[in-house]
């Protein structure tokens, strides 16, 4: 009996060790994308680069994802220190950069604003699920299922919003994504906390890390709907939410500054009737 019990408390102090490292590592890691972030919106030289190589982004977030797969998949390199360690960071680096193209879009302020409301929505959701009664890893077909439902809304409404530029059908999009996100948040803080019918080797701290930052990029990437975008004055006459989108006359990031001038070609042939 004795031992029973000395099991049973060294498993709940390395359950909580564990979880402290995930959630210390998923801040640390949203603390070192906000100062990059940060520094690529307000330095305008760094800025305009991003801006006018984009594909850069593109392939850092390419290689970011093939990095996550090999991460999942190859769970050797997960417990191989210090290879665990660099392969982790160079995925965190890689999402961090990806997103380069477009941080420079958005004005300061919003950056800011936006990335502290996901980051408060996040953790809000992990404090949620780790207190949360229900098991919810016991309904991984549930959830599952409201996953594929709100994808198949937020296609059907995001085809709203591109073909006819139904007014707020973004909106909608959005709110079915972000459902199934802040659920999916829920279920990873209770595989995390563990004491569940299923959760994470406490091995996998990184792995852990990882997966809450993808939750919140997630949510984070949505809120470039509202920042200056070379789609902005084809959309002033034609939807009800363009009063939403903060925007500047003659704004340098309303559109690529490589070709500036074929720009405004293009926006004074443009035909609204």
């Amino acid at each position: 009996m004795g031992d029973r019990y000395s099991q049973l408390y060294y498993y709940k102090k390395r359950r909580q060790k564990f979880a402290c490292t995930v959630y210390i590592l998923a801040l640390v890691f949203l603390i070192l994308a906000f100062i990059q972030w940060f520094l690529f919106n307000y330095i305008s030289d760094v800025a305009t680069i991003f801006i006018d190589y984009y594909w850069i982004g593109i392939i850092f977030f390419v290689i970011a994802l093939i990095l996550i797969i090999v991460f999942v998949f190859f769970e050797n390199l997960r417990f191989l220190t210090p290879c665990n360690w660099i392969l982790a960071f160079l995925i965190i680096e890689c999402l961090i950069l990806g997103l380069a193209p477009l941080i420079p879009r958005q004005y300061l302020l919003h950056f800011v604003v936006s990335f502290i409301i996901w980051a408060a929505v996040l953790w809000l959701f992990i404090l949620i699920g780790s207190f949360l009664p229900h098991d919810l890893t016991l309904d991984v077909v549930v959830l599952f299922v409201i996953a594929v439902v709100a994808i198949v809304g937020a296609v059907y409404f995001l085809m709203l919003y591109i073909v006819i530029n139904v007014p707020y059908s973004f909106f909608v999009h959005r709110g079915f994504i972000v459902l199934s996100i802040v659920l999916f948040v829920m279920y990873h803080a209770q595989i995390i906390n563990g004491k569940r019918f299923a959760e994470m080797r406490v091995q996998d701290y990184l792995l852990g890390a990882i997966i809450l930052f993808l939750d919140f990029l997630l949510m984070f990437l949505y809120s470039f709907y509202l920042a200056p975008k070379w789609s902005d004055k084809c959309d002033t006459e034609r939807n009800a939410t363009s009063w939403m989108v903060i925007k500047e006359k003659d704004d340098h990031r309303t559109y690529p500054t490589r070709d500036p001038k074929a720009f405004e070609y293009m926006m004074t042939t443009l035909d609204y009737d």
